[in-house]
């Protein structure tokens, strides 16, 4: 009789588990499409949240965290962008959006930096030529016409 009673207060227990990560699994759910949702309207405010709980949440999340960075992409944050696609990678070496997403975000920047330092450098100095002409070079892919000093 002690035997019984032991089996079925343990299935009891196991069938109470089951039902928890059941649960756990249809809220996960339901906040990835919420987050997924405000993402696709363009609503990143919203969807950064969720998408930081999502992240919190899953420890192999990946897309979450490449949303993260497109949203700090979108409102021009790269170094905030720039980490969560290498959260990303970390979590999946192999995710080639993350990769390419990273890759573009690092391209900016460079074109940001030498557009500035076309903008800045001192036009008597004996670099000005080289550094005006490499600048013109860099930013060729990004269709950015800088005018000559």
């Amino acid at each position: 009789m002690a035997k019984l009673i032991m089996l079925v207060t343990l299935l009891s227990i196991l069938s109470a588990c089951s039902q928890n990560q059941t649960k756990q699994v249809e809220n996960t759910l339901k906040l990835q499409i919420e987050a997924d949702n405000y993402y696709a309207q363009g609503d990143c405010q919203q969807a950064l949240v969720l998408y930081r709980e999502l992240v919190e949440t899953m420890t192999n999340d990946s897309k979450s965290l490449l949303r993260i960075g497109n949203c700090h992409a979108k409102s021009e944050n790269y170094a905030a962008a720039e980490f969560a696609y290498q959260q990303a990678l970390s979590r999946d070496i192999h995710f080639s959006k993350a990769w390419y997403n990273l890759a573009y975000i690092r391209a900016k920047v460079l074109a940001k930096t030498v557009a500035e330092m076309h903008d800045n450098v001192d036009p008597n100095s004996v670099e000005a030529t080289k550094i005006r002409s490499l600048a013109v070079e860099v930013l060729k892919p990004f269709n950015l016409q800088i005018e000559s000093k």
